[in-house]
């Protein structure tokens, strides 16, 4: 597997925290989005930009496009580009409802909410909230998942530590919202 692959993996299945599974949980944290604000603030040509970065390894671009959009859900082309941000490879595309996009943003039990305010970030100053979202299955591992309500939809950043080290580190740097 390519070293652009798995990035594009590690970074894919990093967003993935789902909502809690288990009766007793400790108490729910709200998305950072519920479905209404995902559909108002998605359209079709929505474009992310993020750049990938890990220890050791070259920097990378992803885009994240919103190629199809309706009530009931979305359709999001990720795909990955070189330097000259041409597109290397086809790409995925991921069709979703908004509920179940609300629902894989809703952080794990056990998470905390960390309202951090106005931080700068790539895309400027945001105020921004971020979840540190530990890995249940490996207390070495975390994520720490920032949203902005400026850009509702996928977080404006994630970081992913192992033991307080920064594996990766997958920030927006370009948001261009559709027309």
């Amino acid at each position: 597997m390519t070293l652009t692959r798995l990035l594009l993996l590690l970074a894919l299945a990093a967003c993935k925290h789902g909502p809690p599974e288990a009766a007793g949980a400790p108490k729910e944290l709200p998305a950072p989005f519920d479905a209404d604000a995902l559909r108002a603030g998605l359209p079709v040509g929505t474009t992310v930009l993020y750049r990938l970065s890990a220890p050791e390894a070259p920097p990378m671009l992803t885009s994240w496009v919103v190629v199809q959009a309706d009530e009931d859900g979305l359709v999001v082309q990720n795909t990955m580009l070189d330097d000259n941000r041409d597109p290397i490879g086809d790409g995925v595309a991921l069709e979703k409802s908004w509920e179940a996009m609300e629902a894989e943003s809703r952080p794990t039990p056990g998470s905390e909410l960390l309202d951090l305010g106005k931080q700068p970030m790539a895309l400027g100053t945001l105020k921004v909230t971020s979840y540190f979202v530990p890995n249940p299955a490996d207390e070495a591992k975390i994520d720490i998942i920032t949203y902005s309500k400026q850009h509702p939809g996928p977080p404006v950043k994630l970081e992913s530590e192992v033991n307080g080290e920064i594996v990766l580190t997958m920030e927006a740097i370009e948001w261009t919202v559709g027309p």
